[in-house]
């Protein structure tokens, strides 16, 4: 997964193939695991969540990255004009 400048632009709108593929997948593991359709879809939704937050904190510290280059080159030019 990229960060910042070098994330993938992200479509638009969702596409019918991947509603009906993601909903197959929950059945599917709903009938695996012996759990109703409700709940699998309640563990695939945590999991996303997840991954989503996992994917802001990678974000993140590339912004962090970014700010403390800033910070250096700002402070560099600073110091030597001194």
């Amino acid at each position: 997964m990229g960060t910042l400048s070098h994330q993938a632009p992200r479509g638009d709108y969702l596409k019918k193939e991947d509603i009906t593929g993601t909903a197959r997948e929950i059945k599917q593991i709903s009938t695996e695991l012996e759990i109703t359709y409700m709940e699998a879809l309640e563990t695939y939704k945590a999991l996303a969540l997840i991954n989503g937050y996992d994917t802001k904190d990678e974000q993140l510290a590339g912004f962090g990255d970014l700010a403390q280059e800033f910070i250096d080159a700002v402070y560099t030019i600073h110091t030597s004009e001194q």
